[in-house]
């Protein structure tokens, strides 16, 4: 921010720092109110109202003074701040030994990702211009809860340099956590003492509670862009959020010591684990108390008196959901019994209309991650949870326990076919001296592979080199020559296989039209939490594509879709022609990286063809790789030494 950015609403023109310094000197004289000793000489101004006008927030001082910062700029009523010679703003926290923390200019944090070979410089800023909020306004509609929150909130937005993405790719909100949490209440309910902050405890009980709340800042949303998903932004949005809380956060007087993320999706994609948050817990849900806390409220409203004040956010939730079903109730002319049997169903067995009506009053267990900002913070942490208790192992664990090895020798494919008997074709025949009845093509001659599970074969040629063939071959021959992967009348393949029995094979198919993701993979014997991992896996990470009928997907959206059911088979032997070559290289990107952890998780034995495989060499990483020359001929490339003899042994 520059002195032009903080104006006086008297003249609307940039006011000295010397001039500010001196009239907020004589107004703290004149007032007196401060209410703690400032530190050293500075000049600390009581804030007395916040309002946002134009995209950005003004402060109203003590003096009637007012000033412009950035749009969500950690400032409030009752906050006091300083204005620093070098253009920088304080807030003051007195509650804590850091008596301060910097409120502008905008925090920012740069840093580089490359994606199919292509450097994108990653920006994570404060909003400052007009594009950028509308920007983050676009990018907010792709969030299952795209409300806002009433709470105190900051906002980081991902931004990058290339024209063919949105000018927002993402963003994370930093707000206030809630009073209630029974994760956190298991982590804290010790004696703690954070030498940073200058904050302790004996008993996390709710007065230590009331009073140290704000010592957890907590991630309320996290959104990245649908087609950038999986290419590690998500990651790198978590970074950026502890870094800023750290810094900046600041409420109530008090510094956080620990971040804080709730989330289903942390179930199923834990991304935060790689910016150091393990998991504490799930949260209660309300289940249990849903029926009793809704059947209290409502009888009250119908005994003329009314819902309980007070109470803090759980209870203002509470008081929000029976005011739903009030409504509900007067709608349907429905009894305070009517509506409590109908929240007492579970929610699959509401009708459509039911649950699109009280949907928003349930809420399941979730998983809850916790982060140590302090050192103090960060060894509690540590004491008080294993390092076992990571899900991220979990995810990532074998669940295979054997590794399938397949040996196929002197594999050689070739194309016969009769010539066409048309006046067309022979004056073809004759104007290139095509003087035989039968064409014979050599496709492919004497290979020899050796695959491994947990390994990817990338198979790169230009087009008619024999990718799709070999592919093909290698499932009829694996298979036992099944007629399921039956070569065409004018291929002739032969070999000699060595290779262990009964292994399942997958290749990708077209997906149904009719049926939405998650009921395909669940049909398969899925559980809605390995379906949605799986779908994760494959590139699909945006909620609402689970439950749209395929036939709704875009091309590369049903090429993910696919990968996902095939991966869904627990094949041993996976086969994909055209790798990725539907998708753009972000979305490349992503499927690249999940499939290498989910071959290596699930040892499993991929072979994947492309013609353009030097687009995704650095993001699919090969163990090798088989470029099919012209005549029939191949070439071996090894992208890993360690497996250098077993590689050569193959090409022999």
């Amino acid at each position: 921010m520059t002195h032009n950015d903080i104006t006086s609403n008297d003249s609307q023109k940039p006011l000295s720092f010397s001039k500010m310094k001196k009239t907020l000197r004589e107004t703290n004289n004149k007032s007196g109110n401060l209410a703690f000793s400032p530190p050293r000489d500075d000049i600390w101004h009581k804030v007395v109202r916040r309002a946002v006008e134009d995209g950005r927030v003004k402060i109203t001082l003590e003096n009637s003074e007012t000033y412009n910062l950035h749009r969500f700029a950690l400032v409030g009523k009752k906050d006091y701040v300083q204005f620093r010679h070098d253009s920088e703003i304080l807030a003051s926290v007195p509650k804590v030994s850091d008596k301060h923390v910097v409120i502008s200019p905008p925090w920012q944090m740069r840093q580089n990702i490359s994606v199919c070979g292509q450097k994108l410089n990653i920006v994570v800023k404060e909003i400052e211009t007009p594009d950028e909020l509308e920007g983050y306004e676009a990018l907010r509609q792709h969030h299952y809860r795209n409300g806002r929150s009433a709470a105190r909130r900051a906002l980081l937005i991902v931004k990058v340099n290339t024209p063919d993405l949105p000018p927002v790719v993402g963003f994370v909100e930093i707000s206030s956590c809630f009073l209630v949490s029974v994760p956190r209440k298991k982590i804290l309910d010790t004696p703690f003492k954070d030498r940073m902050r200058g904050i302790e405890w004996q008993r996390w009980d709710i007065e230590t509670a009331k009073k140290y709340t704000n010592v957890t800042a907590r991630i309320s949303r996290c959104v990245v862009y649908p087609e950038l998903r999986g290419i590690g932004v998500a990651g790198i949005l978590a970074k950026a959020a502890k870094c800023f809380a750290a810094e900046r956060w600041h409420i109530g007087g008090l510094r956080p010591s620990f971040l804080e993320i709730t989330a289903e999706m942390l179930r199923y994609w834990p991304f935060v684990e790689k910016a150091g948050f393990v998991k504490v817990g799930e949260t209660e849900g309300n289940g249990k108390r849903l029926e009793k806390s809704m059947s209290y409220l409502l009888q009250r409203k119908q005994d003329k008196r009314g819902f309980p004040k007070g109470g803090g956010g759980i209870l203002t939730m509470h008081r929000a959901h029976a005011a739903l079903l009030e409504n509900t109730m007067k709608e349907r002319g429905w009894s305070v019994e009517d509506i409590v049997a109908h929240i007492k169903k579970s929610p699959e067995n509401l009708t459509i209309k039911d649950w699109v009506t009280l949907h928003g009053i349930y809420r399941r267990p979730k998983p809850v991650y916790m982060l140590g900002l302090t050192p103090d913070a960060e060894k509690h942490l540590n004491e008080k949870l294993p390092k076992s208790n990571s899900s991220h192992e979990i995810c990532n664990s074998t669940i295979q326990s054997a590794k399938p090895r397949i040996i196929v020798e002197d594999i050689n494919v070739s194309a016969s076919c009769r010539t066409e008997n048309t006046r067309e074709s022979r004056q073809i025949q004759e104007a290139f001296n095509i003087v035989s009845e039968q064409l014979e093509n050599n496709i492919i001659t004497d290979l020899s592979m050796d695959l491994h599970g947990g390994e990817i074969v990338m198979v790169a040629g230009a087009s008619g080199s024999g990718k799709s063939l070999l592919l093909n071959a290698l499932a009829w021959h694996v298979s036992g020559k099944k007629k399921k992967w039956s070569l065409p009348r004018e291929i002739t393949c032969s070999s000699l296989i060595n290779s262990q029995s009964s292994l399942k094979i997958a290749t990708i198919q077209s997906a149904p039209k009719d049926k939405s993701p998650i009921s395909l993979l669940m049909k398969l014997g899925k559980s809605m939490e390995e379906s949605m991992r799986l779908l994760a896996s494959a590139g699909l990470g945006e909620a609402q594509l689970f439950v749209r009928p395929s036939k709704t997907l875009s091309s590369g959206q049903h090429y993910r879709l696919s990968l996902a059911l095939a991966l869904a088979k627990n094949p041993d032997l996976l086969l994909i022609d055209e790798f990725c070559e539907p998708l753009d290289n972000y979305a490349a990107a992503a499927v690249c990286r999940r499939l290498r952890k989910e071959v290596k998780r699930r040892s499993i034995v991929a072979v994947v063809a492309t013609i353009n495989g030097d687009r995704i060499l650095s993001e699919l990483r090969p163990h090798r790789i088989l470029r099919l020359l012209p005549n029939g001929q191949q070439k071996w490339e090894n992208r890993n030494e360690t497996h250098q003899k077993s590689y050569h042994s193959s090409q022999v």
